[in-house]
């Protein structure tokens, strides 16, 4: 596994524990989206298109959707950031679905610049996690219950 790979993935896991346990409602949607992303892209990446990923970007696509959704429904800037990320995600696939001849160096800069572009979507989760916090706002953990309400006997 490459350095910058490692790196990606463990701040991703510490992001995504972060945001669970300290975010809201909305960070917690979040968190879910990422996962689900990140374990379809495991499911789709063998589907491709002679050499074009088209697995990934289905993937890419639906996490794009899924943002712009999230974006439009909630209240957090985060969440237009993110989109935004995942909307120059999309232009990367496209530029490689129109590239005539693929060759495994256009391959390399495809896959850095999604690697990239996903921290920063990571980083924007993070800094919904941290507005949440400066705003004074509880987390979404501290409000939960984790056993059900005893019935009263009447």
């Amino acid at each position: 596994m490459a350095p910058f790979q490692l790196f990606y993935l463990l701040l991703s896991l510490g992001v995504f524990a972060w945001a669970w346990m300290r975010g809201g409602h909305t960070e917690r949607t979040g968190v879910a989206v990422f996962v689900f992303a990140f374990l379809a892209s495991f499911m789709f990446q063998t589907l491709t298109l002679k050499d074009f990923r088209l697995g990934e970007a289905l993937v890419d696509l639906a996490l794009f959707a899924a943002l712009v959704w999230l974006a439009l429904r909630r209240d957090r800037w985060w969440t237009l950031a993110a989109s935004a990320f995942a909307g120059l995600t999309m232009i990367a696939h496209g530029l490689m679905f129109l590239t005539p001849d693929l060759q495994e160096q256009h391959i390399r800069m495809d896959v850095a610049s999604r690697w990239g572009i996903g921290v920063l979507l990571v980083l924007c989760l993070a800094g919904g996690v941290v507005e949440r916090w400066m705003a004074g706002e509880r987390p979404v953990s501290t409000e939960a219950r984790w056993r059900r309400p005893q019935r009263s006997a009447t």
